[in-house]
């Protein structure tokens, strides 16, 4: 049915019609009501028109009255069913209007844009210069100028007259698109028709083929019931004669030359085909590992086609000759096709499609056994179109692996000028290691013998070679394997992945061996052991076993040879630190990258902030003396999980040495050397602590391997000429004197550890007494040769260096601190280890400080009487703490003492109760004034690499304002200079020294307003003028680096 097309003025049309008739229609029904109501019922005795009563018919037609009482009374609900009844409105077509307006203005910009291009193509060409006006005007190129100007008028022309017609045509545009979407509407039916009349002829012609002929039931009962059927013509053949034998004989011979002539002379052979034989009236094709085919002729017409006489296959697990039935008939006849329009390379191409195919269906059969057989649960068989996939290990973490066996073409090439190999199908086989195909795998399929078992054995044999392969190169890039200090032996097969092995050496007398199962792919770890049953774990957890199986070995290799040393520790008294338990960053970041398992021991008199480690790794074993971080240990109660502060390797051991066994006088002298190094070490840390240059020197001939480096330790030259006669005598100074630091091994009790220190010196000119209270009694001095030597007996762990060094860190911090205050041209007053007092000059006054040393203290800064630096006493004494902090002290003395003198005379001229001085840092001052309100910052910067200090106006807290009479002076002095200052944007910056009076100027503004009716104050700042003006050219605004 015909859709309904409508507008807004249809539909507001209908709907007044429809509610017109609905009333009218209502008062009809009740018009009649009311008249059945007056006539009653009387059908009996009236007149009948076809069945209806005469009475009710106004106007009786065959039956049927206009204006029967039920009628009238059914016209809303006829109305409303029909509504209900009508179609879907058609759709408005709008894809593709433009408005009207778009094209206008579309086609002014490109009038305007050609007229421009006229005009300049007008104005770049030549005009002609003939004598007189008239032919002037008729020159050629003024014509040319004329016609390209009608040219453009006229085409412009066009255009506007189409879109007049346009826009003349789009006043009924409504009308026209109603118009178009019937049209749009009709096509569409119109299409639908169309493809209706299609579908059901195609339905007929396809029915056609699928009907059944009629049954002759006739001549079915006949033959069924008689056996014959006469109603079927009769040619009435004679049967012909048996031939006998030497006929036959004879036509075979026959046949073959035939065979032969044709063949070699007539027939083109294809190449995989040209193995034949003639007998028996036959030829013969063998293709090997596929088929053999018997073809024959039955004309002696070489033009005519060979027939197909039997086929046989040529490979195991499949029947060599074809059974008679569906199958071979179907093969006769394609192949009897095939040589009538092909000749021999069809029926080649058709035979060697079928059995590739034949081929893949017993292989993929075979797989499809193994799967629920002994392989069930270990691989999955899919056939995706001709091929198949055997997917293999399906139980082991990580990307996946299989084979997919199918047809595979080859690329044609030439092999000679009489040959060239075409595009042969043939059995292809590719191999997908871990989610990667392999391409170029070792096997291929055995297409002579099919077994799809076999195949998957050599390809999972290849699998296993390459993991053993792979962790073998993995392996011997450590030092331990590449040296064959430990050995490696890998066994390998290429059918049987069960005889595959990788045997490993883990210590001296330890071994393993790594098989892995082929039906599961699981690794095994023999002999069987419960440091083995975890690495089987961890292995057969493994994504990436190729990449991943060393590492899981070299654990192994580290666990097995901690166990040696822990059993061999613990027989030899030594007590292991079981609540150490780094992390494995930790361990690689302390012990090296390598380092994959380390053991803590330690004896009983140790200090317990030192262990010795043991760890295991692919480079080396190694023995660690380790410190621990320093916490507040004591000797009767275990470690709570200490961290590891640093970690040094214990001399005395050659590569391997520790991989081939150790006894226990291997394990004395490790302990011995531990000790040592412990010793030297703790003493270099006290050393780096107190900054003191040190090294640790290997003896140049040393007796034996395992002898301990000696420590050095060289003194500064300033610590030094404290000690001497003469201040400025340079002759000999401890920085040319060396102190030698020996460890002398452990006494018979095992608790301390023994020591000889020698030093020596050529200065002769050192007090005896200073020299005595330095070294101590139990030194032993050499006075001609200025050598000294003497014994130390310390606890293990603990340090030599302060007994040795009381004195003479306290004068190296004192000589420091003298060296800088002459570098710095300040006047030391006193010297001594106690205190340094020194000054520091403002032109005629010097201020005078206080440096104090106290033990186990930092450096105390402190002030004379009268200085005006007290106040920034706390910063200087935290800046003094730090490096070269004396040297930053003193430079910043200097930069603010002048701000120091202008803040302490503007606090005694204010008092607290009217100004206030709040020091931020030591660069940075804020000043504030409460009766007229006001604020300054004040900070230290650099402008032109000089340092100035930059003073600002602040905000005020809540509503108070600046004086208006003070912000006046402030702008005139922003835009002016005076002595030692200048004004910037967006405030003042003063030097050093001028900084000074730039406050008293300021604070001579606050006074003068403060005490605006006293007649001196208005003097007094006469006596204070302000900056004069900038000249004109000075007038640039001047802001800060």
């Amino acid at each position: 049915m015909p859709g309904v097309l409508k507008d807004e003025r249809d539909e507001r049309w209908d709907a007044a019609q429809a509610a017109g008739l609905q009333v009218k229609a209502t008062n009809m029904a009740d018009h009649q009501a009311e008249r059945l109501e007056r006539e009653p019922g009387q059908a009996n005795g009236q007149a009948m028109v076809n069945g209806i009563p005469g009475g009710t018919l106004s106007n009786p037609l065959n039956g049927v009255t206009t204006s029967t009482g039920l009628a009238q009374g059914n016209v809303s609900e006829s109305m409303a069913q029909l509504s209900r009844q009508l179609p879907p409105e058609i759709e408005h077509i709008t894809y593709g209007y433009l408005p009207m307006s778009t094209m206008i203005t579309r086609l002014a910009q490109e009038t305007f844009g050609e007229l421009n291009d006229v005009i300049s193509e007008l104005s770049d060409s030549k005009l002609s210069q003939p004598n007189g006006a008239a032919a002037a005007d008729n020159a050629h190129a003024n014509v040319d100028k004329k016609l390209r100007l009608m040219t453009f008028a006229q085409e412009r022309r066009a255009q506007f007259i189409k879109v007049l017609v346009l826009s003349q045509w789009s006043r009924h545009a409504d009308s026209m698109g109603r118009v178009i979407d019937l049209k749009v509407w009709l096509d569409g039916q119109r299409r639908l028709f169309n493809d209706a009349c299609n579908w059901m002829g195609e339905l007929k012609r396809i029915l056609g083929s699928e009907r059944m002929p009629n049954p002759d039931l006739k001549t079915a009962l006949e033959t069924l019931s008689l056996g014959k059927a006469p109603r079927l013509p009769d040619l009435n053949y004679l049967p012909p004669a048996p031939l006998s034998p030497s006929r036959i004989l004879k036509s075979l011979r026959s046949i073959n030359t035939q065979l032969s002539i044709r063949l070699h002379l007539h027939e083109k052979i294809p190449h995989f085909m040209k193995d034949f034989s003639i007998i028996d009236g036959r030829a013969t094709f063998r293709v090997p590992t596929e088929f053999e085919l018997d073809l024959s002729i039955a004309d002696e017409n070489p033009s005519s086609q060979l027939y197909f006489i039997d086929f046989r296959f040529l490979f195991a697990s499949a029947t060599a000759d074809v059974p008679h039935g569906r199958l071979r008939d179907d093969i006769e006849g394609r192949v009897n096709h095939l040589l009538g329009h092909g000749g021999l390379k069809e029926c080649y191409n058709f035979l060697h499609e079928f059995v590739l195919s034949h081929k893949i269906n017993i292989l993929r059969h075979q797989a499809y056994g193994m799967s629920q057989a002994k392989w069930s649960d270990h691989i999955k068989v899919e056939t995706v179109h001709r091929s198949f996939v055997i997917q293999y290990w399906i139980g082991r973490p990580g990307d996946k692996s299989w084979i997919e066996i199918g047809l595979r073409r080859r690329r044609a090439k030439r092999k000679s000028w009489l040959y060239k190999e075409e595009d042969d199908p043939h059995i292809g086989l590719r191999w997908f290691r871990a989610g990667n195909e392999v391409h170029h795998s070792p096997f291929s399929v055995d297409i002579e013998v099919l077994s799809a078992e076999k195949l998957l054995k050599e390809v999972i044999s290849a699998h296993t070679n390459f993991i053993f392969k792979e962790t073998v190169a993995r392996l011997k890039e450590s030092q331990l394997y590449s040296k064959k200090i430990l050995g490696l032996k890998r066994t390998r097969s290429a059918t049987e992945p069960i005889d595959i092995q990788l045997s490993i050496q883990l210590t001296r007398p330890q071994w393993c061996t790594l098989v892995q199962e082929p039906v599961s792919g699981r690794f095994a770890v023999l002999p069987p052991s419960a440091l083995h049953s975890r690495a089987e774990r961890e292995l057969n957890s493994l994504s990436v076993p190729d990449k991943e199986t060393s590492s899981r070995i070299a654990q192994l290799r580290a666990f097995a040879s901690l166990e040696e040393v822990e059993e061999m520790v613990r027989f030899h008294g030594w007590d292991i630190a079981r609540s150490m338990k780094p992390s494995q960053d930790n361990i690689s970041h302390h012990f090296g990258r390598e380092t994959l398992k380390a053991g803590f021991f330690r004896r009983t008199w140790w200090n317990a902030q030192w262990l010795l480690a043991f760890t295991a790794s692919l480079a080396d074993d190694v023995w660690w003396a380790v410190e621990l971080e320093n916490r507040s240990f004591k000797q009767d109660q275990p470690m709570l999980g200490p961290s590891i502060r640093a970690t040094y390797r214990v001399p005395g051991s050659s590569p391997g040495a520790a991989v081939k066994g150790f006894s226990i006088a291997d394990l004395s002298r490790i302990e011995r050397n531990a000790v040592g190094l412990i010793s030297h070490f703790t003493d270099c840390n006290e050393l780096f602590a107190h900054k003191i240059p040190h090294k640790l020197v290997k003896p140049r001939r040393s007796r034996s391997l395992h002898e301990l480096p000696k420590l050095l330790i060289d003194f500064p030259k300033q610590a030094a000429q404290v000690l001497l006669e003469s201040e400025k005598s340079d002759d000999t100074a401890w920085s040319s004197q060396t102190v030698r630091l020996s460890f002398m091994g452990i006494s018979a009790k095992k608790s301390p550890a023994n020591h000889l220190a020698i030093a020596r010196t050529g200065c002769r000119a050192l007090r005896p007494g200073t020299l005595r209270s330095l070294v101590g009694s139990s030194t032993t001095v050499d006075a001609k040769s200025g050598a000294f030597a003497f014994n130390l007996t310390t606890p293990v762990g603990q340090s030599t260096v302060p007994a040795i060094m009381d004195r003479l860190t306290r004068i190296e911090r004192l000589t420091t601190y003298a060296a800088t205050l002459q570098s710095l041209r300040s006047r030391p007053a006193n010297l001594s280890l106690d205190h340094i007092d020194f000054f520091y000059a403002k032109l005629e006054q010097a201020y005078g400080v206080t440096i104090s040393f106290a033990a186990d203290r930092p450096p105390r800064l402190s002030f004379h009487h009268g200085n005006p630096q007290l106040r920034a006493q706390d910063q200087l004494t935290t800046m003094l703490s730090k490096p070269d902090g004396l040297a930053q002290v003193i430079h910043y003395l200097q930069l603010s003492l002048p701000l120091m003198c202008a803040l302490a005379k503007i606090e005694a001229a204010h008092g607290n109760d009217r100004v206030a001085i709040l020091l931020r840092a030591p660069e940075w001052y804020c000043l504030r004034y409460r009766d007229p309100p006001g604020g300054f910052d004040i900070r230290l910067r650099r402008r032109r690499e000089e340092p100035m200090w930059f003073v600002q106006e602040i905000e005020l807290p809540g509503h108070e304002r600046l004086h208006p009479q003070v912000r006046d002076h402030l702008s005139e002095m922003i835009d002016g200079r005076g002595d030692g200052w200048e004004g910037v944007t967006p405030g003042i910056a003063a030097s050093v020294d001028g900084v000074e009076a730039l406050l008293e100027k300021i604070d001579g503004l606050f006074q003068q307003i403060r005490s605006s009716a006293d007649p001196v104050a208005t003097s007094r700042l006469e006596q204070y003028p302000m900056g004069t003006k900038r000249k004109a050219e000075e007038d640039s605004v001047i802001t800060l680096d």
